[in-house]
């Protein structure tokens, strides 16, 4: 993970984002209880905010990805399997 990721620019953080995509297209979301990065109540809230079809809530740390990656990606798939029926 530590040759995929690398820290955001600075400037991401203060860049005015007009129209967001959750706004108007369908989004679902995973939540993940033990995430030290994102306090989960915080995340939940983002969440709420975007109206997802979903939200998966699992038992993990912030690199879900990685720990719960069959559950993630089964996630992934129903969102795709939705928007392609679409």
């Amino acid at each position: 993970m530590s040759v995929a990721q690398k820290a955001p620019l600075a400037s991401t953080f203060g860049d005015t984002i007009t129209a967001p995509a959750w706004k108007v297209k369908p989004s679902w979301y995973q939540l993940s209880t033990d995430d030290r990065m994102i306090h989960p109540d915080n995340q939940y809230r983002m969440a709420e905010r975007m109206k997802p079809r979903r939200i998966l809530t699992l038992d993990a740390s912030h690199a879900s990805l990685a720990s719960r990656a069959g559950e993630v990606a089964a996630l992934i798939d129903e969102a795709a399997k939705a928007v392609a029926k679409a």
